[in-house]
């Protein structure tokens, strides 16, 4: 009796722990939700709705702004595709199409579609296709400014990895913003002035993330207390401001239209023609447009501060969050080769805690299980074989060490790999 209760329990217990294994599988397969912050799982995971269930291979970006806060995470190796009112120098060498021509992204073979706007049919025809389309809204505020790039490094890089990357990068511009703000000259009289996007009644309203672009460098936007990006001309005569900021074009427009003639800023030449871009990209640009902006707007900075100006805005390039090399400068290696590149692969891969025998430059058998190991935790699809976007994240900021904490960038491996003393030390792929 003894006996038959015992292995009853043991049948019981194994019955459970099944049950136990099938529904952790089951719930580590579930989307998991970054609306409340990061997720201890890279994918699937849901953005705005949407959810991803694996890392994008090829995305297709249709908004020069979203192309810009990429830009600013160093994701841009994502990219396979951008629209045309894509335009950083970065994205030349990427093919360009309309925006609006969904044959020529299906025909691009992308997985994803990062957006703003987008027909209803346009976006149909690319889910039939199987393309995921991800629509994203610009960012109003300094709050909302993290939620877009935690949005957009999610969907690119996943929902812990990627996640914190765009919110650290977020954070990044607006720190150096909070730099910036400390050298508007103090005065005792509100600086006023407004953007305007055209003469019909286009301007940056309070909702708008512009507004919050100017208030950072010491000015008080006129249309603060509006909404919807419009405007009367009521509105701007009644508050006369110090200065406009416009496009070339609009400058035109304003100093040849008779009913903005009698405007401060129109009598005292201070009607300022800056980059259209400045107001509509998220990325780096909102900072360099505060700091063209500025300069505009204070042209009594002394040199000294001046200066501090340009240092400031080259700190804030150089110190832009750790982002991969460009995969252009990675060759994929094959497994049953051997090398230094090897070797230099497997010491990062050692360094990582993915390989803990000894290894010598050969890639065998051993070294594809820890490269496995390595894309299955990175959110890279687990082949085994170390092609160039797999490097490109193992020598990165961004690489996740078996532990699961994020390692620091590894310069690019040298072509030669050798010790103090000028030999390699010699190891076993067992």
């Amino acid at each position: 009796m003894l006996m038959d209760m015992k292995k009853w329990m043991r049948c019981a217990a194994a019955v459970v722990l099944s049950v136990l294994v099938a529904f952790s599988a089951t719930a580590c397969s579930q989307p998991a939700n970054i609306e409340s912050g990061a997720v201890s799982q890279e994918y699937p995971v849901t953005v705005n709705e949407v959810t991803l269930n694996a890392k994008p291979q090829k995305v297709a970006v249709l908004s020069g702004s979203l192309a810009d806060v990429v830009l600013a995470m160093g994701y841009e190796t994502s990219l396979s595709l951008a629209s045309d009112d894509c335009t950083q120098p970065d994205l030349q060498v990427l093919p360009k199409v309309s925006a609006t021509d969904a044959q020529s992204v299906i025909s691009a073979g992308v997985d994803l579609v990062l957006a703003e706007t987008m027909d209803d049919s346009e976006k149909q025809t690319l889910e039939n296709a199987g393309i995921t389309v991800l629509l994203l809204t610009r960012a109003k505020n300094r709050e909302d400014f993290e939620r877009l790039y935690a949005q957009v490094g999610t969907a690119l890089n996943g929902g812990s990895t990627g996640y914190n990357v765009g919110v650290k990068a977020a954070q990044k511009i607006f720190s150096s913003l909070d730099d910036l703000s400390r050298l508007a000259p103090e005065s005792n009289t509100v600086v006023t002035a407004c953007y305007i996007s055209d003469v019909n009644g286009s301007a940056v309203t309070g909702d708008e993330l512009g507004s919050v672009m100017m208030s950072y460098i010491g000015l008080t936007n006129i249309f603060k207390g509006l909404t919807g990006g419009t405007f009367t001309f009521d509105d701007l005569r009644l508050s006369d401001p110090t200065m406009i900021f416009c496009s070339e074009d609009v400058r035109g427009q304003i100093m040849q239209d008779a009913q903005y003639t009698n405007l401060s800023a129109v009598k005292n030449g201070r009607v300022y023609a800056v980059d259209p871009n400045y107001m509509n990209w998220q990325g780096k640009t909102v900072y360099n447009a505060c700091i063209d902006m500025m300069g505009l707007a204070y042209p009594e900075l002394t040199e000294e501060n001046s200066a501090a100006l340009e240092l400031d805005s080259e700190l804030s390039e150089a110190e832009a969050t750790a982002s991969p090399s460009p995969a252009p400068e990675y060759t994929a290696i094959k497994s049953g080769t051997e090398g230094d590149d090897v070797f230099a692969m497997q010491q990062r891969l050692a360094e990582l805690g993915y390989l803990t025998v000894e290894y010598t430059g050969m890639y065998g058998e051993v070294t594809m299980e820890a490269v496995k190991a390595f894309q299955k935790a990175n959110g890279l699809t687990a082949t085994g074989e170390a092609d160039a976007e797999m490097l490109t994240v193992l020598y990165s900021a961004e690489a996740k060490a078996a532990d699961g904490a994020e390692a620091t960038a590894t310069p690019e491996p040298e072509s030669e790999t050798s010790t103090a003393e000028g030999t390699v030390t010699t190891h076993e792929d067992a």
